[in-house]
């Protein structure tokens, strides 16, 4: 059966009741479905009292909203005979809520696991396998774009000198990986202070450190998007004509201004006197990685993001040698490349063996001072530099302008941790080449956030 999404709905904060707007339930609907809400969250429909009248569990986790769009799937697998109990347990248990949560939650254990697997599997049919859910240790569903490894010369991208053999945001400490499962959107706040892939607006304000931890809180093999997964992404964009507009001039794309998606605060596309960020994944396909439904969303624009597995140091750049989030920052590999600059103060990033023009203090953390930028595909090197081949397939260097774009900004003093895609009022300087290496890892800001990515 397909889902129905017909009318609006009106949610509450800690309620179980949802209310409907030209909604038609009762021929549509069962219990036992799964409700996913304007929060993207997905709740079990307990009771269907009207058109426009249903219960959930559990209560509604997320901001109340009302005149929202919404979805009743139905599940594959679950017998008429187990929703009819459950519908008559509910029922006969009205006076006694307490009661009946324990009690329905031990009888109907089973449906609900039948529910929750009807759920992923609806997401990889409807996405043809591209779209999987992975359920994580507080029990929030996040719906993931599932990332095939490749070789970086099938990518076909010989101007950029990629070398040959797996990218390698598919091998873990020299193990190969046959896909990687990256969050189709930004992280979302959740009940219980946790993260979850699928909510309503990105959850920014958080520093490297918490917003890494929100990742690794999920679950064994949850981790922060890496340095590698971003280029890995990047990289089939480009080979593929694919590459993402985004949210980039308050609301809509600066390239398409009738590219649009709903403001955090309802404003207008295009209004600079407010806050421009977008709900998540509301864009057209254009903003997303391979420009249909199913790709990973707002990768350019919205809100910078924090990535893992990389800093500067000093200006000296350091990474993981292959994905691995496990591997402390102590163990992670120095370059023999650094970013230097043109002047001591401020000019353009340059890669060099050294840093010859420092714009500040060694070991100095400020989040303010001196800086510099350069649009990604004009980085130059000083002469005496030897390319990286490691620091070109993560989108670190550079072997040719043809290239995805943006503008790396950087401070070669103190401990820089990355930013990655710009923010909705970046414009032009966002992209998937953007590159934010100015601000410490304590530094947090309502254009940051942050996306949480999975091994299999």
């Amino acid at each position: 059966m397909a889902w129905y999404r017909t009318g609006t709905v009106t949610v509450t904060n800690g309620s179980t009741t949802v209310t409907g707007s030209g909604t038609a339930w009762v021929a549509n609907s069962r219990v036992g479905d799964a409700f996913v809400g304007p929060d993207r969250l997905t709740y079990e429909i307990t009771n269907i009292a009207s058109d426009s009248a249903l219960s959930i569990y559990p209560s509604y986790k997320s901001n109340s909203q009302s005149g929202q769009e919404y979805s009743i799937i139905p599940v594959q697998g679950y017998t008429k005979k187990l929703a009819d109990q459950a519908s008559e347990l509910i029922n006969d248990c009205d006076d006694a809520l307490n009661t009946l949560e324990t009690d329905y939650n031990q009888n109907v254990s089973n449906l609900t696991i039948i529910a929750t697997d009807g759920y992923r599997k609806s997401i990889e049919q409807n996405s043809g396998g591209r779209n999987t859910v992975v359920y994580d240790a507080q029990g929030n569903p996040n719906i993931m774009c599932v990332i095939p490894r490749f070789n970086v010369e099938d990518l076909g991208l010989t101007a950029l000198n990629l070398g040959t053999g797996t990218h390698p945001a598919f091998i873990t400490n020299g193990a190969p990986r046959g896909e990687i499962l990256v969050g189709k959107y930004l992280a979302s706040s959740a009940a219980g202070g946790s993260a979850v892939i699928g909510g309503s607006q990105p959850l920014t304000s958080v520093n490297y450190d918490v917003a890494k931890e929100l990742c690794t809180r999920k679950g064994a093999n949850w981790h922060m998007m890496s340095i590698h997964e971003w280029a890995a992404i990047a990289l089939w964009s480009l080979a593929n004509g694919t590459v993402p507009r985004g949210n980039t001039n308050y609301g809509r794309s600066h390239e398409a201004k009738w590219e649009t998606a709903r403001r955090a605060d309802n404003g207008l596309p295009g209004d600079t006197s407010s806050t421009g960020r977008t709900d998540t994944g509301k864009g057209p396909a254009t903003w997303n990685h391979d420009h249909t439904e199913f790709g990973v969303c707002d990768l350019v624009g919205n809100v910078w993001e924090w990535i893992d597995q990389m800093k500067l140091d000093d200006g000296q750049i350091i990474t993981t040698l292959d994905n691995n989030p496990s591997l402390t920052e102590a163990g992670w590999n120095r370059h023999t490349a650094y970013y230097d600059s043109t002047s001591t103060t401020g000019g353009s990033p340059i890669l060099n063996s050294t840093v010859t023009n420092r714009m500040g203090n060694v070991g100095d953390d400020i989040n303010s001072g001196y800086s510099n930028s350069v649009g990604f595909k004009l980085l130059q090197k000083s002469s005496g530099y030897a390319p990286v081949e490691l620091l070109r397939q993560l989108l670190l260097e550079t072997a040719s302008d043809q290239t995805v774009g943006g503008v790396l900004y950087t401070r070669n003093y103190g401990d820089r941790f990355p930013l990655r895609g710009g923010s909705w009022f970046d414009g032009s300087y966002a992209g998937l080449g953007a590159l934010g290496l100015g601000v410490a890892r304590s530094h947090s800001s309502g254009n940051i956030g942050f996306r949480p990515a999975f091994f299999v």
